[in-house]
Order: structure tokens, then sequence, then C-alpha cells
């Protein structure tokens, strides 16, 4: 029996680091083995240059030739429309002209960080990004907080999507400290609409240390001597900075989830942040619920959690769902049509 092709369009790809590209590295090869094909339209495959505030992140233009030859050439069941850039609406554009059928995700709340940058009001923001998915059948959102912040933007067709974790890489067996100090961690792009100066200015008798790169990292690091700036860290590096933490500070307002957060309970760390979308759609344990409009009010709550009730939370969140999850969306918006 011929494999079902999947499409997946995304402005977000390697070698970017992010929450997006780490959902869909992980789930492909689940879907894959499930006997789907899969191929991704990413930038690397146009003219492109680099976003203002992050090298990494890549626009690209004059998308409607490859775009075109993309989907003439490959000729996809499914289409799944990942982030709201040029290639996202080079596909969407592609899928209205010629009928087809498309899924889309939403993963970042770009309004936010266009207002603190360039002080656009979300409002008119929002009504770009909603013009990608206004065709969309179902759009996969993060958590159910989510979902009611885009409704307030009339977004339709709104449907969450859960997400998992590595609990093999990311793993409590890991933590391996020696010092009796506390140690609070940052891990993520280091960047003023993650809110981390909120971690940088706690003060207390523990260690900091920040995990990742970003725009402000060499601001931060002149600003903040004590603090511990390691850079990025990938893999079982990373795994390590997350089990030797005795808290993870998650200082964002600004995030629609958050799998730092699941990584971090993976490894049996527990989290200090803000009673806001993403954390609270994760920590709804009673056991994990350390929130607090007071970040150190938080940390004194995390400190206090077990960690083995973060590990045992974490377990329950596989890739293998998640990517089960993503596929029962598709077969919705197809009507039940795509069973390989």
């Amino acid at each position: 029996m011929q494999r079902k092709k999947i499409a997946l369009i995304s402005d977000a790809w390697v070698p970017q680091v992010n929450g997006v590209v780490t959902t869909f590295q992980s789930i492909i090869p689940i879907l894959e083995k499930k006997g789907f094909q899969i191929k991704i339209l990413h930038p690397e495959m146009f003219s492109n240059f680099s976003y203002p505030w992050y090298k990494e992140i890549k626009i690209s233009y004059n998308t409607k030739k490859i775009t075109d030859k993309f989907f003439k050439d490959y000729k996809p069941d499914i289409v799944h429309i990942i982030t709201e850039g040029p290639v996202g609406f080079a596909g969407r554009k592609y899928c209205i002209k010629n009928n087809l059928k498309y899924t889309s995700s939403f993963h970042t709340r770009f309004p936010d960080y266009v207002k603190q940058r360039a002080y656009i009001p979300k409002t008119f923001t929002y009504s770009l990004l909603r013009r990608l998915h206004d065709k969309s059948v179902n759009v996969l959102v993060p958590s159910n907080s989510m979902i009611k912040e885009l409704e307030k933007y009339n977004f339709k067709n709104l449907k969450v999507w859960k997400r998992g974790v590595d609990t093999k890489l990311f793993n409590s067996n890991k933590r391996n400290r020696s010092n009796k100090e506390i140690q609070l961690t940052y891990i993520g792009r280091v960047a003023i609409e993650k809110n981390i100066e909120a971690f940088l200015k706690l003060e207390g008798s523990f260690k900091k240390t920040v995990v990742g790169d970003g725009p402000e990292l060499e601001k931060y690091s002149n600003k903040y001597p004590r603090v511990n700036f390691v850079g990025l860290k990938k893999g079982e590096e990373l795994a390590q900075y997350y089990a030797d933490a005795d808290v993870f500070v998650f200082p964002s307002k600004t995030d629609t989830l958050g799998n730092v957060i699941l990584e971090s309970l993976a490894c049996g760390t527990p989290i200090a942040a803000f009673p806001v979308t993403g954390p609270k759609d994760i920590l709804i344990d009673p056991k994990l619920n350390t929130l607090d409009e007071n970040l150190n009010k938080s940390v004194e709550k995390a400190l206090k959690v077990r960690r083995e009730d973060c590990r045992n939370f974490a377990l329950k969140l596989t890739w293998e769902d998640c990517a089960s999850e993503f596929l029962e969306s598709q077969i919705d918006a197809h009507s039940g049509s795509l069973i390989t």
C-alpha cells in the first residue's frame, strides 16, 4: 500500500533551536514508523536573510516558484502549516489556489514580542497572523489558556495539541551535584521577551546559571557578572544542567506552553514561574503547582517540591501520544480518509 505523504510548511527549522523544531523533530520519526512519508518546506530552500533581532531566524523571499515546484513534485496527501512567516503564507496561498485542505499550528506569541520591541499593537499583529489560519481546518494550539486568548482575537477551529518530552534523555538519574549551595537555573533564549531579568534580579543565598543564547546575552552577562552564563547546550550536557538544578526558573509571560518546563520536570527539577499561560497549563498537579506572582515566593515553594513527583508527572507526557494527537487532527480534517 502506498504511503500517505505529509508536507510540513515551516519558517522555523534546523539549525534553529526552539520548541517548534524540537516538537516536529520528535514526532516525525514516530509518524514515519506509522507509515507516513514526510517532507519539509523550510527557509534553507529559499533565498533568505536573517531576522533583525535573531540571526538564526531566516526570513525567506521569492517563495512562489520553489513552493509551487515543491507541491507539484511531492503531491502531498496532508498539508500542515507550522508557522506564520513567508514560507507559511506561501504554503497557504498554494493550498487555497489549488483547493487543498490544510491544518496549521500556533506556537509563538509574535504579537507580544513585536509589541515589546517595536511597540506595534497586538491587535494589528494578531490580525495578520489570523489570516494564515483563517482557512485552516484545524488550528493546533498547545494549551487551553492559549485557545481562550486566541478566541479573543477571533481565531476559529482551535484544537488543543498536547506536547511530549524525551524522558530517556531528560532523566533525574543525570543529577550529579557535589556542592550544597542552592542552584537556580534558567534555560532558554536570552531575550527581553522571555522576561529573563526577573530571574537575573532575584536576590538570595543561591547560585544562578543561564543556559542559552540570544540577542541580549552579551548585555546581560556584562550587567549581571555574578550570574553564570554558559551559552547554548544540547543533548546530554543540556540534560545535566536541568538535573543539577534545584529549581528551574521560568520567568516568561509570553510563551504558549514551554517545552523547557517539561524537560526540567523529566529531570526531576521543580519549576518557579508566574501564573500565566504555559506554566499554569502544565503545573496543574497540586504537588507541582508552585506558581506565584512573586517569583521569589515561587522559588521558595519549588524548593519544597519532591523531585520524584516531578519525574512521575513527566513520564505521562510522551512524544508518541503527541504524534497520535497530531495524526488524529489530520484524519479529522480529511474525514477519516488517511488510513495507510
